[in-house]
């Protein structure tokens, strides 16, 4: 599977504007399935779920890879072209006004992110385990009110760490290929989406910790508060 397919149609653009469609194609980027699968999987009818694979085969979102002979009947399994997609500039000036797509988007990954997260094993979640057990682990989400160029530089920086993260997993790979380090079958999964809303509900009166309490000094707990002891400041 390649990484990339760029769209270059407004055809492939309406293919892909539907939810259902980017259910699937999340679902054969993971494995190769029939549609009888799929659909039991959806919980929708065979036929159904047959319609929108041949409208996303036809504009080259997913391809047979491979067929089966069962009772008579041969089965397709399909499989994603790619997980990831990128628009091409061409189509730019038709997504001036379009917001389906990237709501679309957006959504898919968080529908995403929920089911990763309950296949996910037990310990990926011992946040408050021995500091030698807490696996990598963050949730947060917030809400800021700045002006809009500042949260676009700020979004750039967030970029370029991203791009750590992709000269991170480089160098690792590159150690298990020599044999210098263990491949645990381990990724880090994460996920992050970021819009402006007129809607503000985190407002507090007082953003102070109930008296006794000042917050801990871990980043990897830091929702949480510790009682105030001798040594800390105004003691």
């Amino acid at each position: 599977m390649k990484r990339y397919m760029v769209i270059e149609s407004l055809e492939q653009l309406r293919a892909i504007s539907d939810a259902l469609r980017l259910e699937m194609i999340t679902m054969l980027t993971k494995d190769a399935y029939t549609g009888k699968q799929l659909a039991g999987m959806l919980s929708l009818s065979p036929s159904k779920v047959h319609y929108h694979l041949k409208e996303l085969e036809q504009q080259g979102f997913v391809r047979v890879v491979r067929t089966e002979e069962k009772n008579g009947i041969v089965q397709k399994f399909y499989r994603s072209v790619a997980f990831d997609f990128k628009v091409s500039e061409d189509l730019l000036p038709s997504l001036r006004e379009d917001t389906l797509l990237q709501q679309e988007v957006m959504l898919n990954h968080l529908r995403t992110s929920i089911t990763r997260l309950y296949n996910a094993p037990d310990e990926s979640f011992l946040l408050f385990a021995e500091e030698e057990k807490r696996p990598p682990l963050y949730a947060f989400n917030g809400e800021v009110k700045a002006p809009r160029d500042e949260i676009k530089a700020w979004i750039k920086k967030y970029h370029a760490l991203l791009a750590e993260l992709n000269e991170m997993e480089e160098r690792h790979l590159q150690r298990i290929r020599a044999g210098e380090a263990e491949d645990t079958g381990e990724v880090f999964y994460f996920v992050g989406v970021g819009f402006m809303t007129h809607e503000q509900i985190y407002v507090a009166d007082d953003e102070s910790l109930p008296e006794g309490f000042v917050h801990a000094d871990d980043v990897t707990v830091r929702k949480m508060g510790r009682r105030k002891t001798e040594y800390d400041p105004g003691n």
